[in-house]
């Protein structure tokens, strides 16, 4: 396991993934991890050996996604995290303004600055005298 935590220590977008999300990301993939901290984290939720397309896990990210995770994790309860701030810190990696990022967490705009800094902004233009 200690292998597989240090593996996921960063994620191909070059953003630290913190140990307690690094199975997620591992299993699921970056995409399919935000996917599921977006849409069911925050609650608790019955990993099952075989799952079922209808149950909400298998909407967000599929059935067999969700029974390679409980593979992993093994089955029963979990609950799964919200991950704002690693989702935060992946989106901007890829390009999203703050603004956009905010309404993706459901943060306000002010908290994504604070987790992430400020962007530098561009060089002022030199005008001729």
């Amino acid at each position: 396991m200690a292998g597989e935590q240090h593996m996921a220590a960063l994620d191909e977008a070059g953003v630290k993934t913190p140990a307690h999300l690094a199975i997620y990301v591992s299993v699921l993939g970056i995409d399919a991890a935000m996917n599921l901290f977006l849409t069911m984290g925050g609650s608790q939720i019955y990993l099952s050996k075989r799952s079922s397309d209808r149950s909400l896990m298998a909407q967000a990210i599929g059935a067999e996604a969700v029974e390679r995770l409980a593979a992993r994790v093994d089955y029963g309860y979990v609950k799964v995290p919200l991950a704002r701030q690693w989702i935060a810190q992946v989106l901007r990696d890829r390009g999203k303004s703050d603004n956009e990022i905010a309404r993706t967490i459901r943060a306000d705009v002010a908290t994504v600055r604070r987790w992430l800094g400020s962007r530098p902004r561009g060089e002022q233009l030199t005008l001729p005298l």
